[in-house]
């Protein structure tokens, strides 16, 4: 793979190379609206702190090693008086049952945190590696001792990231590039003879009757520079599971935390954030196809990001906001069985210039990050899935019709039909809200929406 450098990095002959971008770097940090840092630490478990074998059967396994750590990577931005953290964890997700209650669990970050930022203006995400702890308390391994001291220590660890990009800040450009990548992700909802059946383990021919159906091809890269044009940080979303080494008992981030690596080496004291998008019907082409499938992905997402950055487009406007919307959602099982008759939850709009992030918890269809890019009144907007605590998969109305896993019922389902819906809605009405708190100009020429059927 061959990535382009800092501006004044050497390559290894010593030859010093510019990227394309600095030519624009702006003259000035007076001219720089932003205040940006990057903090990264590692949050590895140890090996009983197991991984998800089955969400049906609800069975975990102990680690037998560890391929790849895993990491907790914050990105601290500034602007207007305003500080907000994101963070990118290399999980499977988070959850009220597994953190012993996100509240309880986020106010351990800020304590931690001992001021960085406060206690609204921090939103955690995670990439969703199936090679990852057990976190969305899917099976019993969150009622070990081992595991209940990690999370301890992944609190702790995480405040250690966002302070350390609290420390970091500098001032940064902000600009957008936009491309889409086809291949890297399948429609994973094959509808056959006997239902739709998930695209792993591979469907019989003579069963199939249609493998069409959305996936987000797209892939947006938001990239920080300081004023000598060095990357400061690099935000990447795309939508496609993780799930390359999935059951197979090796710690590792999978694609995600390849392609953020192999970013960060090429952009030397960059900080490579992975944002998953909605992926909640979209599979690689190959799933538990091991170490080389996950690096092939990875440095191929790496590559095509790199592309795009010499492309990249200035974000216009100033200031940075983070605006919350809490909603009350119906679960399936309506209350029997000892099981809450509907699950609160909440989503989050992050604006920084006239750029925005979404972003929702659980897992959202290729069909609901599709829908709210292409309705969103801001020019370029990220869509984020995996925030926050995870309330299962969100599949859109067409889905429980059909059927299939995604739909359950189970606890990686809980939610009642016409959910997306009330997703969806909420999260525009937040993304609008806070364009026109900004007062933006007119979203004019925004980029296409890209869906593969």
């Amino acid at each position: 793979m061959k990535l382009s450098r800092q501006p004044g990095s050497s390559t290894p002959d010593g030859t010093r190379v510019s990227a394309s971008a600095a030519a624009s770097r702006p003259r000035s940090a007076r001219q720089l609206p932003f205040r940006v840092g990057g903090g990264i630490a590692d949050i590895t478990p140890p090996l009983d702190v197991g991984l998800l074998m089955s969400s049906v059967d609800r069975k975990w396994a102990p680690f037998e090693g560890v391929r790849l750590p895993l990491h907790a990577r914050a990105l601290v931005v500034e602007a207007e008086g305003r500080r907000v953290a994101v963070v990118s964890l290399e999980l499977l997700g988070l959850s009220e049952l597994s953190m012993g209650g996100m509240s309880r669990f986020r106010q351990a970050v800020i304590d931690a945190c001992g001021g960085a930022v406060g206690a609204q203006d921090v939103v955690l995400t995670s990439i969703h590696t199936h090679s990852a702890p057990e976190t969305l308390g899917l099976s019993d391994l969150y009622r070990t001792p081992v595991f209940r001291s990690w999370v301890d220590y992944l609190a702790s660890q995480i405040a250690a990231a966002i302070r350390a990009g609290a420390d970091e800040l500098r001032p940064c450009s902000f600009a957008v590039a936009s491309t889409v990548a086809p291949g890297l992700g399948i429609h994973r909802r094959i509808k056959t003879t006997q239902g739709v059946l998930l695209s792993h383990p591979p469907v019989p021919a003579e069963i199939v009757v249609s493998r069409d159906g959305a996936v987000d091809a797209s892939v947006h890269a938001g990239v920080f520079r300081d004023e000598a044009g060095h990357v400061v940080a690099l935000v990447v979303n795309a939508a496609c599971h993780p799930v390359h080494e999935m059951c197979i008992p090796l710690v590792s981030p999978d694609y995600p935390g390849i392609m953020s690596t192999a970013l960060e080496r090429q952009f030397p004291g960059a900080r490579v954030l992975f944002l998953n998008g909605a992926d909640g019907n979209v599979n690689p082409p190959t799933v538990s196809g091991g170490a080389a499938a996950a690096e092939a992905h990875g440095l191929r997402l790496a590559e095509i990001v790199d592309s795009t950055l010499s492309d990249a487009c200035p974000i216009e406007g100033n200031g940075v906001d983070l605006a919350w919307a809490s909603l009350e959602l119906p679960a399936r099982t309506g209350g029997d069985n000892g099981t809450p008759a509907s699950i609160r939850t909440q989503l989050a709009a992050l604006r920084i210039g006239s750029a925005a992030f979404c972003f929702i918890p659980g897992e959202p269809f290729a069909e609901t990050g599709l829908a709210i890019r292409a309705q969103s009144p801001f020019r370029v907007t990220f869509v984020v899935g995996y925030a926050e605590g995870s309330i299962g998969y969100i599949p859109t109305d067409e889905a429980y019709r059909d059927g299939g896993y995604e739909t359950g019922p189970g606890a990686w389902s809980p939610l009642a039909p016409g959910c997306e819906g009330a997703i969806r809605s909420k999260a525009l009405a937040l993304l609008t809200s806070l364009y026109n708190a900004a007062r933006l100009p007119n979203a004019a020429s925004k980029p296409a929406a890209s869906s593969v059927s």
